[in-house]
């Protein structure tokens, strides 16, 4: 989870533009990771939006797997674009982590590092809590059929 004060030292260099050298002891994957998480969680609004939620929720829970890379598609063809181009680029990442055999972790175990960071910064707590399993499916879905999901290629 990272070091929460070297964290928030980090944050600040961030914010106030200060050089940082992410080659540094100080920023292991814990950090970094704990840095990515932070930084989606202080958005105003998730990177999928809360609009787009329903639509999400739906696409998850149709017995088609086929239907519900289309409506994901759709979801991620509607997002505005600096939005689309964040998800594109961590769901490329986190599908590049995935492959890695050594690291253990699988596009299950990522969803729920990241589910709640990318669709669940909601102000009603008891509503995240609920909604949880949902967020990892979504984000799973994301990185299994990314190339499906993202650029309508068959995988």
């Amino acid at each position: 989870y990272g070091n929460i004060a070297g964290m928030q030292r980090s944050r600040c260099m961030f914010v106030h533009e200060e050089p940082v050298n992410l080659r540094d002891e100080e920023f292991d994957i814990n950090m970094l990771t704990g840095l990515i998480k932070l930084f989606l969680r202080e958005l105003p609004e998730p990177v999928i939006p809360f609009a787009q939620y329903a639509t999400v929720e739906q696409a998850i829970r149709l017995p088609n797997l086929s239907d519900t890379i289309d409506l994901l598609r759709q979801v991620f063809n509607d997002l505005p674009p600096p939005n689309k181009s964040t998800l594109e680029y961590i769901i490329r990442h986190l599908v590049r982590v995935a492959n890695i055999k050594e690291n253990l972790m699988t596009a299950n175990s990522l969803s729920i590092i990241f589910g709640p960071s990318l669709l669940g910064n909601y102000p009603n707590l008891a509503k995240l809590l609920v909604d949880l399993p949902n967020q990892n499916k979504a984000v799973e879905l994301f990185i299994v059929h990314y190339k499906a999901i993202l650029y309508n290629v068959s995988q």
